[in-house]
């Protein structure tokens, strides 16, 4: 009998994909967020569902205020991807028997002070057992202008490939300090529309991956153009591609047409306080998922990223 992890995290979204019903829902399961129509007034709904487990995306050590932040920011950074503003939140936390009042408070104290950061309100949410550790799933609501939403799925040939942020800087903390980057994807979404984006939560070259497939497109990334810290630059490329390609660094990763990505470098940081760089462009052929390296001398992309039922997937969070 065949295992999940033979098939992969992304092959099983795929099956559930194919077995569950399908109508109303404007955008469904396989991008960052659902959209939804709106029963009443303009606009779209989003609704987005990621959890943060003790051992899988945080150690028992990490400090609770921390983890409880996190398990909102990710969930932000999703709606972040689509273009959207967080408005509502359901919290569904999972305890293990030893678990003490104290914990609970400094989780939610972080939670709730990005949620008022966000301006998004705890609404509900369930309390369970958990046999083995802490477990948070939200799953937040929130709205964006009608069609003005993002997918994954518009990247055409020619498009360049941006990225926001920095990539590889300080993994270890990181993951646990991110800041949603909600601000930037308003801008974009409202200003300079991507053709697709998605949030780096399973690195670099898996998410360029996922972007691709939704768009049935290639890609090429220049490694002279990652924006990564100057102590890996010049370590070559193979610190390079790592420093790049690790998991939970929840930038925006977007396409854009040349021209509208000129236009967008020369006003998003002062716009945003973010700074966006040019890393690659996309290409026609959906075979070609390139790197171009020292000399112009071009490979396969690494495919590097994190899966969590591969057999061969790494640990998210700086090694934890």
């Amino acid at each position: 009998m065949k295992k999940v992890e033979e098939i992969g995290e992304f092959g099983l979204i795929e099956r559930i994909r194919r077995a569950l019903p399908s109508g109303r829902a404007l955008v469904g399961i396989g991008d960052d967020a659902a959209v939804l129509p709106c029963p009443a007034g303009d606009g779209q709904l989003l609704l987005c569902s990621d959890a943060v487990i003790e051992g899988v995306h945080f150690t028992a050590a990490a400090p609770p205020r921390l983890v409880g932040r996190k398990a909102l920011a990710v969930n932000l950074s999703d709606i972040a991807a689509m273009g959207g503003v967080p408005l509502w939140a359901v919290i569904n936390l999972g305890l293990p028997r030893s678990a003490t009042v104290s914990y609970c408070d400094r989780l939610y104290r972080g939670l709730g002070e990005l949620g008022r950061e966000w301006g998004v309100e705890v609404v509900g949410g369930d309390t369970f057992l958990s046999p083995q550790g802490v477990i948070l799933a939200p799953a937040v609501v929130g709205w964006v202008e009608k069609d003005k939403y993002v997918r994954r799925s518009g990247a055409r040939p020619g498009d360049l490939i941006l990225v926001t942020g920095r990539l590889g800087e300080n993994p270890a903390k990181k993951h646990l300090l991110f800041q949603p980057r909600l601000r930037e994807g308003r801008f974009l979404a409202t200003r300079f529309p991507p053709t697709a984006m998605i949030d780096l939560s399973d690195g670099l070259f898996a998410d360029l991956q996922k972007l691709c497939d939704a768009s049935g497109a290639g890609a090429e990334i220049h490694a002279a153009s990652l924006p990564v810290p100057a102590a890996a630059a010049g370590k070559g490329l193979k610190t390079i591609l790592k420093a790049a390609g690790r998991g939970e660094e929840f930038e925006l990763l977007f396409t854009l047409p040349p021209r509208r990505a000129k236009g967008l470098l020369q006003v998003f940081r002062s716009a945003t306080g973010t700074e966006a760089t040019v890393i690659g462009k996309i290409l026609a052929d959906r075979s070609r998922m390139e790197l171009v390296g020292p000399g112009g001398k071009r490979e396969r992309l690494p495919g590097w990223g994190w899966d969590h039922f591969a057999a061969s997937a790494h640990r998210k969070g700086g090694g934890e």
